[in-house]
């Protein structure tokens, strides 16, 4: 790979008049440059250095969540499906608390279609990636607005997957409301009653 001026991915560089940041590198050595959301391919000679993040700088996470937060993350639904000698019988319709999940207790509360089941742990599968829902990287800062009016109401962290993939203000997205108290609360709130800058 070549070096740039001993840039590195991700360094704020200027390509032309553009300001962009390196993404990337191509096998024949041209270093890929995002300016605004589109990708542009790029000569070492034609792209200039701004700023280097290969600083000694020691980051700090943008949040940490405390031990309450993080548990009322685990005690959520998710989706799961329900086996009989890896025969799917259910894959559809069924969710488990998954704090429940990670006991090692022989026997689960699964919700099937609404209805609650006791069902041997063993014929119980997750379909959902804990990082998925439960990575505190993933919620970021944000304000519950009135739609009516657009004041802020509530400080809340939103998840930051599901506010960008969500099409309309009706979908629903994750929420966690009063992240500073003794009793955070995990929620579901429409799109668009959120507003966030972060994102």
């Amino acid at each position: 790979m070549a070096i740039l001026n001993e840039a590195q991915i991700g360094d704020k560089v200027l390509l032309g008049k553009e300001r962009g940041y390196l993404i990337g590198q191509t096998s024949d050595g041209q270093w890929i440059v995002q300016i605004q959301g589109s990708t542009k391919f790029a000569k070492d000679s034609d792209v200039k250095v701004l700023r280097g993040l290969a600083q000694n700088v020691t980051t700090k996470p943008p949040m940490n969540f405390d031990e309450k937060t993080q548990k009322l993350l685990f005690e959520q639904y998710v989706r799961c499906g329900i086996f009989y000698n890896s025969v799917p019988v259910k894959t559809s319709g069924c969710y488990v608390r998954y704090s429940d999940y990670l006991k090692n207790t022989p026997d689960l509360n699964v919700i099937v279609e609404g209805l609650l089941n006791v069902m041997p742990r063993n014929q119980v599968q997750i379909f959902e990636d804990p990082n998925d829902f439960a990575n505190p990287a993933d919620y970021v800062e944000a304000v519950q607005i009135n739609p009516e009016t657009g004041e802020a109401i509530d400080n809340i962290r939103v998840h930051a997957g599901e506010y960008t993939s969500g099409l309309g203000d009706a979908d629903a997205v994750h929420i966690i409301r009063g992240i500073e108290t003794d009793t955070p609360s995990y929620e579901t709130l429409a799109k668009g009653y959120i507003r966030t800058l972060s994102v």
